[in-house]
């Protein structure tokens, strides 16, 4: 069995290797269309409008499940390797981290009023800690700047706000569009 320090670094890593993958996860379903209209952009619409499930709905509840059994899942198999249960704690600390950041900042919203009318205020860009109010921001205002995906560190945004015009040009919505443009070209040649 391993020591406290190598328990609590497997911890913070996987923590913040976890919330890495979120940020970045969460930035790609904002740039597929057909994933974002298929199950996330539902998750957006709920906060246009009054609340309509008690905190967290199924939807919410089930992706943000599913995602840290597998991380879970993923950790103890490391944890059978190395011995060091902090990467299984690690996969459990994200997914409690999920549930509560998200409960507490819908414990905000009412059926009388929606998310935008809290009237939070965009969030400065930091490369500190993101807090639940920064976070809040992007359910209310998904397609605006500042980038506010990330759960924990703000950093994660700054990087991907940072690689965008890199990044979004290897998305599914720019390979549609590039595709889409090509078909356009060969039917004018074919014309």
């Amino acid at each position: 069995m391993a020591g406290l320090v190598p328990i609590l670094l497997a911890v913070l890593s996987v923590f913040f290797l976890a919330d890495l993958i979120f940020a970045v996860d969460h930035y790609l379903v904002h740039h597929d269309r057909p994933r974002y209209r298929l199950m996330h952009g539902r998750h957006h619409k709920r906060y246009f409008g009054k609340k309509d499930a008690p905190q967290l709905d199924a939807y919410e509840v089930t992706t943000y499940s599913s995602a840290a059994l597998m991380l879970t899942v993923a950790m103890s198999l490391v944890t059978l390797f190395t011995g060091n249960v902090g990467f299984v704690l690690g996969g459990l600390l994200k997914w409690i981290h999920s549930l509560t950041y998200h409960y507490y900042q819908h414990g905000w919203w009412s059926e009388e009023k929606k998310v935008r009318d809290l009237e939070l205020g965009r969030p400065k860009p930091t490369w500190g800690l993101a807090h639940a109010k920064y976070h809040a921001w992007h359910h209310s205002n998904p397609d605006e700047e500042p980038f506010t995906y990330a759960e924990s560190w703000a950093g994660f945004d700054r990087i991907l706000e940072w690689i965008d015009p890199w990044l979004e040009r290897r998305t599914v919505n720019a390979r549609a569009k590039a595709a889409k443009a090509a078909a356009a070209r060969q039917e004018v040649r074919n014309s």
